[in-house]
């Protein structure tokens, strides 16, 4: 294993976060913005929705450029060293845009609380920065070492919404954690472990900022359906007869 890849998957591990600078060049990262913008023009949310962020989750159905983008071979691979994973599956690809002067936070979280079905939580969030994302539009704020917490709240098919869950940990453990922003320039990817603790700020800068997420997981972590509460929950994570998620459904990153 290359120095380099020891070196990341080291930090990943021990953060249970990571940026990697210019994954992709500001040509690429314009093409995906364009592409982007075809499909939710920065008018649609121009003057904010209510001071949320605005996420289109499942987006790269309506544009083959950002399939293509979801499911790209370099990030996949990035994701499956990460992950230590022989391959990595999609889970869901989606978009965050803050509108300029009225994009607001995201509050703390885990991305696990949301898709709590699979049997071991080998799951990472790689972010590309369509935009320049630093602190004074909201960028990524992580807590550090806070993914040894393990899960601390399963909101999984019930949440209509974000909540802050770091409110519940105890303080002793919070201590043991320390916050880091991700400032990102376009093409840049940061990754972030499922289970650690992460949220944003809002935008008043004068320009939106845009991210493209993709959800990846080890693509041999069957689900755990008995996790699922309801029949309509289950219907959404359809299985082989191994219990690994359906690959129509869940697509394998380009190998």
């Amino acid at each position: 294993m290359p120095d380099e890849t020891v070196q990341r998957r080291r930090a990943f591990e021990a953060q249970g976060w990571l940026v990697v600078r210019g994954v992709y060049s500001a040509a690429r990262a314009a093409e995906l913005t364009a592409a982007l913008d075809a499909v939710v023009p920065e008018q649609a949310y121009a003057h904010g929705f209510a001071g949320q962020v605005v996420e289109v989750p499942s987006i790269s159905l309506g544009s083959a450029v950002l399939r293509e983008a979801a499911l790209d071979r370099q990030l996949g691979a990035l994701a499956a060293e990460l992950l230590g994973a022989r391959r990595v599956r999609l889970l869901q690809d989606t978009v965050f845009s803050k509108p300029a002067a009225v994009g607001g936070p995201v509050l703390w979280h885990q991305d696990l609380s949301y898709f709590s079905f699979l049997q071991r939580p080998v799951v990472l969030t790689a972010r590309v920065a369509l935009t320049p994302c630093t602190a004074e539009n909201g960028c990524l704020r992580v807590l550090s070492g806070s993914r040894a917490w393990g899960l601390q709240r399963d909101y999984t098919f019930r949440a209509t919404s974000v909540e802050d869950a770091l409110a519940a940990v105890p303080a002793a453990l919070r201590a043991t954690a320390s916050e880091s922003l991700v400032e990102l320039q376009p093409g840049d990817v940061s990754f972030h472990h499922c289970l650690t603790f992460h949220s944003s700020g809002p935008n008043p800068a004068g320009a939106p900022r845009k991210t493209l997420a993709m959800r990846l997981a080890d693509a041999e972590v069957p689900a755990v359906l008995a996790r699922l509460d309801t029949p309509q929950a289950r219907v959404r994570v359809p299985c082989d007869a191994a219990g690994r998620l359906s690959d129509q459904v869940f697509p394998l990153s380009r190998e």
